[in-house]
């Protein structure tokens, strides 16, 4: 009996302990926040990842952000500081609460938090004419090839420190990107799957290219906070919570397709530039892509895991 004691008193000695830490980090956390108004940052200029010219947040975790509010009760008012750096950098330093979208291991966002895990995925991949996409089997069969990104998408810095291996120019605007391709003064383009699928549309090209069916690279997009923030516990707490959920990035990814999907329809017929008139002889010879499926359905996004491709 006294063995039993002694065992019973031991468990007592190890439990309590624990059980008063774990109360302790529930108490830690406040059940609302002191203030009603929340000052939120994005990407510029970069839908559907995220825009913010209308002085409100447009783009893909509108949904959620919204479904947030209302949970947090809350309203939302943008912070867009001079340019883009500045906005994060006066954003960590607590102009700003919440920042939706940002990339891990990107100097940049080094004095924010993090929430994990990430909300959605924003691949990079490759563009070419139909008559040379097949030549490519791996993405070192591009290092001699003459490409091109445009200069207004973000960039993770590892991404950007893999495309110093490649001959790349940028460009600032999708009609004269596309047009360089088109007209074979280029041979490529990296684009993100999101942005690329959008501006492709927008022009009128989307049958006249090929995207990879595989990623070159993955930027996962995380949301983050201000380490400075008067709601900081509230927020990193809450917000872990809600992205653990695996229905919650799954409506994040649906509203991301539905604006793809929007967008489509929106450009429907579409006349792509004249410079479609100035193709190399073999892509006048070649026939046009028709579209038998949709945009949306054919994305290697929608079937599963994205398809990570080797750097060989």
């Amino acid at each position: 009996m006294k063995n039993l004691w002694k065992i019973l008193l031991l468990i007592i000695i190890i439990v309590l302990p624990c059980t008063q830490a774990a109360s302790q980090v529930q108490f830690g956390v406040p059940k609302k926040m002191s203030n009603s108004i929340l000052r939120i940052s994005s990407f510029y200029d970069y839908y559907p990842l995220g825009s913010t010219a209308s002085g409100r947040y447009e783009g893909l975790l509108d949904t959620f952000l919204k479904d947030f509010q209302t949970f947090a009760n809350f309203s939302a008012e943008m912070y867009r500081g001079q340019d883009y750096e500045e906005t994060i950098r006066t954003g960590a330093k607590g102009r700003s609460d919440i920042i939706l979208g940002m990339y891990s291991d990107t100097s940049i966002y080094g004095d924010l938090k993090f929430i994990y895990p990430a909300a959605i995925d924003n691949p990079v991949h490759l563009v070419m004419l139909p008559s040379k996409i097949g030549k490519i089997k791996k993405i070192s069969d591009l290092k001699n090839m003459k490409g091109a990104i445009d200069s207004r998408e973000y960039w993770s810095d590892f991404v950007r420190d893999q495309m110093q291996n490649f001959n790349l120019e940028k460009i600032d605007n999708s009609y004269d990107l596309y047009g360089k391709l088109l007209k074979g003064e280029i041979d490529y383009i990296f684009t993100t799957y999101w942005f690329g699928s959008i501006e492709m549309m927008k022009l009128g090209v989307r049958d006249l290219v090929t995207i990879s069916k595989k990623s070159i690279w993955t930027m996962p997009v995380f949301i983050g906070i201000s380490k400075i923030s008067m709601e900081r516990d509230y927020l990193s707490h809450n917000l872990t919570q809600w992205l653990s959920r695996p229905e919650v990035r799954e409506k994040i990814k649906n509203r991301a397709i539905e604006i793809l999907q929007k967008v489509e329809e929106e450009t429907r017929g579409t006349v792509p530039p004249s410079y479609i008139l100035e193709q190399p002889e073999e892509e006048k010879k070649s026939p046009v892509q028709e579209k038998t499926e949709p945009l949306i359905s054919s994305s290697p996004l929608l079937g599963g895991p994205l398809l990570n491709n080797t750097n060989n």
